[in-house]
């Protein structure tokens, strides 16, 4: 079995959409019918999935600058666009944004019950 055997058949389809689309995302998110933060999570998913954490083989790591960083304490502290934000570059996973979001909703919906 090699790496791509532990990918779902929904992971596979979207990796041939990718292939088909040459690596546009503009263009894999009409294919699709999602959006460019949808898209590049999922990429993003695939990618950790495939153990792909580092460069390409002959490329040097890019570093990021000190102020890059999105939230200076934990995750719980990003707003939704930061969480947003992370999520394009790559640095919070889909499912982490999703738990993100949907926490901060239950949250924000029990505030304002509490507030009535």
């Amino acid at each position: 079995m090699n790496e791509f055997g532990s990918l779902t058949p929904d992971e596979l389809h979207f990796l041939r959409v990718f292939i088909y689309c040459e690596g546009r995302i503009r263009d894999m998110e009409a294919a699709l019918g999602v959006s460019y933060p949808t898209v590049k999570g999922h990429l993003a998913t695939i990618k950790q999935k495939l153990n792909l954490g580092g460069p390409p083989a002959g490329r040097p790591a890019a570093t990021a600058a000190p102020d890059a960083t999105l939230g200076q304490g934990s995750g719980e502290e990003m707003t939704d666009e930061q969480v947003l934000e992370g999520l394009e570059s790559g640095k919070v996973s889909y499912k982490d944004a999703i738990s993100l979001l949907r926490s901060r909703k239950k949250g924000d919906k029990a505030d304002e019950q509490q507030g009535s």
